[in-house]
């Protein structure tokens, strides 16, 4: 991958467009497009909370990109003001890959609905005069934030003469100093109006928060920070927390009109469970903004929420320490049952490859392929070694059946109604007579075997058409892009929907508007056929009937 020889050094509190944008001028570059395969190697794409081909960046920087990713997440992005409310991932993992994990569990199209490009007026005067040259500013871009926390002046999303707004899809942020097309220039002395006191209040714990950077807890133990504050102002019914009490004690400090600023669901109406403790993979069922005004009102300043959670999380780790030695030691006792299980298999049957496990022995295949995959694999080439005999003989049928699989597997990878998942069964049934699966793994057929291999999809890929043609149907169909819809055309499970809309950050809503071309839509994806989905979703799904426990307390 072609490295950059510069990107601009960050502004204090500078988004990462403002950055790209800033390297957009310097760099000369002519258009849009330059720059984004500059930085990215890709066509120009939406820039949202944390853009999708961030490690692109990070690898074509200078330096270690491991590093390189973790600085542009944590001075350039508003992830900081995510980590602690997201949970953890069910997975254990460090360094990177915690990293990786969190971002994973960072809701998208959240940030694409709240997060458009806003400006201070007055920080725009300020930036010239202290940095000689005025940016766009991170902590006015979390979700709800109205007002400047330095300032205290309402935001800008629009040019206050034309409403022609700063922010365009697939577009790079206009300098601050340029005119815009009506004339207005926001360097220019305008009239400034002052945000409401709870706005400004609102604006300064978010700017604490993402210069705090906290780490990311445990759902149970930001539910139980909630619990304990709640109980400590007089919002309890018994035992349990008084939400109900809690929300009416919310709306009397902010109002309706502030609230709904902050909160997009407010404002659309919905009220209902408004304050919820049920969780969904792993973490608290509530948006950025809404955790954060519930924050701030039970906690009153970032401070205190971080001490907290400290303490909170030190009592939950504290609590019954002999279940987690046990869980730690299981893992070693899992792996000497499945390294026994396996062997066991392949001393019975010897010269079996790692499809023959896969299909009889799935679990224990499973865990050591993704805990201890040398032994898996040694163990494997040892048997094949001893394996003694005689040779198998090259079928006379294999270049015929290679090309077979070759021309026929694209229809199976074609989107229709009836779509089947490109597995070595359904590519085996293509040829004109039976090849068991053993035969067509094993020396017999080896062009055969390697068309298998080659052409073998994922779930995810096919979890991903499926969903293609549902979206494809549904804008054939005029349907609107609802929970009922989807339910009607589709039984790819509801969290990989979701998962597949967030990683992909589509807008169904704008989508289903024209007519879709699914081959071209999931070519756009970019994803292989053997993609293994978005990251933090290594887990198992139910269909539409599957519903997630909900845990609550």
């Amino acid at each position: 991958m072609s490295s950059i020889l510069f990107f601009p050094i960050s502004m204090t509190d500078e988004t990462l467009l403002s950055r790209i944008t800033r390297y957009h001028f310097l760099s000369g570059n002519k258009t849009e497009a330059e720059t984004f395969r500059d930085l990215f190697g890709v066509a120009p794409f939406q820039l949202s909370i944390i853009p999708k081909q961030l490690e692109n960046l990070a690898a074509r920087l200078p330096g270690i990109k491991e590093s390189n990713l973790a600085e542009l997440l944590e001075i350039n992005t508003t992830f900081p003001a995510y980590k602690p409310f997201i949970g953890l991932s069910k997975v254990p993992s460090k360094g990177m890959d915690q990293v990786l994990a969190d971002v994973a569990r960072v809701p998208r199209r959240e940030g694409t609905m709240n997060s458009r490009a806003k400006i201070c007026l007055a920080c725009v005067q300020a930036d010239l005069i202290e940095s000689g040259y005025a940016y766009w500013h991170r902590a006015h871009h979390v979700p709800g934030v109205t007002a400047c926390w330095r300032h205290g002046v309402e935001l800008l999303q629009s040019c206050p003469n034309c409403s022609h707004p700063f922010y365009r899809k697939n577009k790079l942020l206009p300098g601050l100093t340029d005119d815009c097309g009506c004339g207005w220039n926001a360097v220019k002395p305008a009239n400034r109006l002052l945000a409401s006191n709870e706005e400004r209040e609102y604006a300064i714990f978010v700017n604490d928060i993402l210069q705090r950077n906290l780490p990311s807890v445990d759902y149970q133990v930001l539910a139980a920070c909630y619990r304990r504050q709640a109980k400590k102002h007089g919002f309890f019914n018994g035992n349990l927390m008084g939400s109900a009490k809690l929300f009416t004690s919310i709306r009397d400090k902010f109002g309706d009109d502030i609230i709904s600023k902050i909160d997009l669901a407010y404002a659309a109406g919905v009220r209902r469970q408004w304050i919820r403790l049920s969780t969904t993979r792993g973490q608290l069922d509530m948006p950025l903004a809404r955790h954060l005004l519930i924050s701030l009102h039970l906690f009153g300043s970032a401070e205190k929420f971080e001490k907290c959670l400290a303490e909170e999380s030190l009592l939950v780790s504290s609590e019954n320490p002999t279940v987690r030695l046990k869980e730690k030691a299981l893992p070693e006792s899992k792996k000497k049952a499945y390294q026994e299980k396996i062997s066991i298999i392949l001393e019975v049957k010897p010269g079996v490859g790692l499809d023959y496990l896969w299909a009889n022995a799935y679990q224990a295949t499973r865990w050591l392929n993704e805990n201890d995959k040398d032994w898996l694999l040694s163990a494997i080439t040892r048997d094949v070694k001893q394996k003694s005999s005689v040779e198998s003989v090259v079928s006379d049928e294999d270049e015929k059946y290679a090309n077979i699989l070759k021309g026929g597997v694209e229809n199976l990878y074609r989107i229709t109604q009836k779509q089947v998942r490109v597995n070595i069964s359904n590519m085996l049934a293509l040829l004109p007579r039976k090849v068991s699966r053993e035969r067509a793994t094993q020396n017999s057929f080896p062009l055969v075997s390697e068309q298998l291999e080659l052409h073998l999809e994922s779930l995810w890929h096919f979890r991903l058409r499926r969903f293609i043609w549902t979206i494809s149907e549904i804008a054939r169909l005029k349907l609107p892009p609802n929970s009922s819809s989807l339910k009607l055309l589709t039984t790819v499970p509801h969290v990989a929907r979701q998962a597949l809309i967030n990683h992909f950050e589509w807008d169904l809503d704008s989508m289903v508007k024209e007519s879709i071309d699914g081959e071209m839509m999931l070519r756009n994806t970019g994803v292989s056929r053997q993609w293994e989905g978005p990251p933090g979703y290594d887990m198992p799904m139910g269909g539409n009937a599957y519903m997630e426990m909900i845990a609550s307390k």
